[in-house]
This record gives structure tokens, sequence and C-alpha cells, in this order.
């Protein structure tokens, strides 16, 4: 009787142990199963997220690219080159029968016929993170001789220069009135917000008018010119200004870009092929 009992009694337990035995499995499979969902969902969050910022990137390039680039069927009017190449230097004046299409853009008078380029850009410019800011356009003469004298006068004041060498260097930071591409209504001057004009070329926004604005039609209007003595362009004796940008027409714009070619350069060239 009490080895009977005994093994009944070790059945029992065997029965015990197995029944404990089932269930810790139970609970590994639920266990296991519950983190299977778990990190499979995980990976079907991740996937998404990749996806929703890959699909985010796309759009933003593309939206980028739209802005930036202008194509040959957007729309913008196109002009004759004896507007487009209108050459105004310190030893070129302004044609005396010319008279701008004046227009207020923004804060400033622009010729009316550059409007539909420079707003396309400017709406490019901003929608790339670069908003640019138009601090100067049409200066009529009168007030452009005005700014060239007080200059001139500031000179031969604080820097004892004669009147001749005042002149000469006055004509290379302001201009006088009618040798200066401010008269033509072709040409805006741009600042970042928060940069100081000397400090444009270190802006974003400068990188991208370098980058884009002859898409535009514009080009840069006084590029430095290390050849020259003093940091002088030596054909329009104007200081390398990274801030002012010219009209010029889309198609000249994109050849003088892939010749680096200034205005006057690109001038010269045309007329030497005749």
């Amino acid at each position: 009787m009490y080895i009977k009992r005994e093994k009944v009694i070790k059945s029992h337990d065997d029965w015990r142990r197995q029944n404990e035995v089932r269930k810790l499995r139970i609970i590994m499979t639920v266990v296991a199963v519950f983190l299977g969902i778990s990190v499979a969902a995980g990976v079907v969050l991740a996937l998404m997220n990749v996806k929703n910022t890959a699909d985010q990137m796309k759009k933003r390039v593309s939206a980028y690219m739209t802005s930036s680039v202008s194509s040959a069927d957007d729309g913008l009017p196109e002009y004759d080159d004896s507007l487009n190449l209108l050459l105004v230097n310190s030893s070129q004046k302004i044609p005396d029968d010319y008279r701008p299409q004046l227009t207020e853009y923004g804060s400033v008078q622009v010729d009316a016929r550059i409007v539909p380029a420079l707003r396309r850009m400017m709406e490019a410019a901003e929608a790339a993170g670069c908003p640019l800011t138009i601090t100067s356009g049409y200066v009529d003469e009168q007030t452009q001789n005005q700014k060239f004298q007080a200059e001139v006068k500031r000179l031969m004041t604080e820097q004892k220069l004669s009147r001749i060498r005042a002149e000469d260097k006055a004509q290379a930071t302001v201009g006088e009135g009618g040798y200066t591409d401010s008269q033509t209504g072709l040409s805006v001057c741009f600042t970042a917000k928060g940069a100081e004009k000397s400090q444009f070329r270190q802006t974003a926004q400068y990188r991208w008018l370098q980058r884009y604005a002859a898409d535009y039609g514009f080009i840069l209007r006084y590029p430095d010119d290390p050849s020259a003595a003093d940091g002088i362009n030596s054909k329009t004796k104007h200081i390398g200004d990274s801030s002012c940008y010219r009209y010029v027409g889309r198609d000249n714009a994109l050849k003088m870009r892939e010749y680096s070619m200034s205005l006057e350069e690109y001038v010269q060239y045309l007329s030497s092929r005749g």
C-alpha cells in the first residue's frame, strides 16, 4: 500500500509539473507572438515613416527644381537685344532718346518689361528658402548726379583727394548720372535679411542667384575682375558688386554664364562676330 501511494503521489507531481510546463510554453508562445507582432508593427511604421519622409523630400526637391529652373515655354516675354543688351557704363552714356517704361515694384521703380521675369525669379528664390529683398532699382539721372557729387565731396573732405581722383573713385562706387546701369531700369540690387551689403556674397541668396539667375534672364552686373587694379573692373571702372543684377534676356544670360562673360565682354564678343 505504501508503494502504491508513493507512485500515485509521484504521478500526481509529474502531472503538475507537466501542466506547469505546458502553461509556461503557452505563456512563452503568447509572449513570442506578441513580440513578433510588435516588431512587425514597428518595422511597418518605420517603413511608412521612411516612405513618407522620402515622399516629402521628393516633393520638396520637385517643387524646388520646378520653381528654380525656368523652361523655354514658361510664358516669360522676350525682347529684342536692342533692349536686352543696352550698354551703359562709365565710358558709355545712356542714349538721350532712351525712355524706360517705369512701374512700381515693391519699394522701387523698375522697367515694366522686366517685372514678369523678376517676379518669377523672386518667387522661386523664396520657394527655395532664399528670399530676396530689392534695395534699389531705377534712379533718375538728376538723383544719381546728386549722389555722385555727394560722394565726391566726401572723398575730398575725408580722404583729402583731389577732385579728379575723387571723381574717378566715386565713379567706381556710385557712378555719375547718365553713366550707370541704374538709369536703364533694367537693373536691381538685392539684399538678404539681416546681412550687410558687403556680406551678400556670403549668403545663400547670392549662391542661389549665381546658380539660377540666368534661367530668368538676369546676370551679375559687376563681377569681380581679378586682372584689374584695385579690384576695379577694367571695362566698366566699377568695383565688383555681388548684389546688383541686370536683365539681359534668358538666352543671353545663359550664354554669358556658359562663357563666364560680363555684359561688356559679351557685347564685344557679339560685335566681333559681326
